[in-house]
């Protein structure tokens, strides 16, 4: 097993509908009441995606567009259908809008987006590189591109990208997040780690970055410190993080034992859990030549 399996375990704030330090696109005004108006309701729609809440985002797209439809609103449709999980939808309409001038940018960002999101790498990378190079503002364009440079191990790459995405907003957790992801990918545990506890510090509700900076400690052998702050709802999840980062360094009878509570707690059947157990297992019967591959 390699940190790089972790991915599919582990989840990168990335995956959420994020417009941080992206400005709304301007809005196609009929009177300047009208305007105001409008823009507003782009403004709450945007917000709603934003958070994930896609059929109060709906709604209020239908509000917006009672009061001035147009090519503006149809991009908002194409992101809260990219937020919902239709790709296929989303990036035909993102293909439609990238004619507009002003819309060009955000258009291709999100039909890279899509593209990604449904494992089209290539695809992907072609039009997020288009909509950086329009608007090197798009936070979310740099962040999937670094993700994908993640992807084929190429960290000069990923390191750049998410400078680029620090560089926008340096105070960004998921920024933070996701590049620590990168160097815990990279094997520069204690950046990583740094990383990590920034983006702690600038949102302790972040998950993901919290699961993050328990492998990252437990992957320089501090084990107790990776347990730190869990509480019984999370602690099967969080032995079985920690038990990876012991089986990974080696210190395999006691990632045996982390595995093994980690079953017995979960009242459910704990898939990761019992895979890690089987496959440590296995290696310790026949010691593993060349590192450890994956197992999920």
């Amino acid at each position: 097993m390699s940190l790089r399996a972790l991915a599919g375990i582990l989840f990168l704030a990335l995956a959420q509908p994020l417009l941080a330090g992206e400005a709304a696109a301007p809005v196609d005004a009929g009177h300047e009441a009208g305007h105001e108006a409008a823009l507003r309701q782009l403004a709450f729609v945007d917000a709603a995606i934003a958070d994930g809440r896609l059929k109060g985002a709906q709604d209020l797209l239908a509000r917006a567009r009672a009061l001035n439809d147009g090519p503006h609103h149809a991009l908002r449709e194409a992101e809260i259908l990219l937020a919902s999980g239709a790709h296929a939808a989303a990036l035909r309409l993102f293909a439609m809008l990238e004619s507009e001038p002003d819309l060009a940018a955000r258009a291709l960002l999100g039909r890279g987006l899509a593209e990604y999101r449904a494992g089209r790498a290539a695809e992907a990378e072609a039009a997020l590189g288009r909509a950086v190079a329009i608007d090197p503002s798009l936070m979310r364009g740099w962040l999937a591109l670094a993700a994908l440079a993640d992807q084929r191990q190429d960290w000069a790459a990923a390191e750049a990208h998410h400078g680029r995405a620090l560089e926008l907003d340096p105070r960004s957790a998921t920024a933070l997040n996701n590049r620590g992801w990168s160097r815990l990918l990279q094997g520069r545990h204690a950046d990583a780690e740094a990383d990590l506890a920034q983006a702690l510090s600038l949102d302790a509700g972040l998950a993901a970055a919290r699961t993050n900076l328990r492998l990252a400690r437990a992957m320089q052998g501090r084990y107790a410190e990776a347990f730190e702050g869990t509480d019984r709802a999370g602690l099967a999840r969080d032995l079985n993080t920690v038990g990876f980062a012991a089986m990974t360094r080696g210190d395999h009878a006691l990632a045996e034992s982390y595995f093994a509570r980690a079953l017995e707690l979960n009242t459910r059947y704990d898939r990761a859990a019992a895979a890690n157990l089987a496959y440590l297992q296995e290696i310790r019967m026949r010691p593993a030549k060349g590192g450890l591959t994956a197992s999920q």
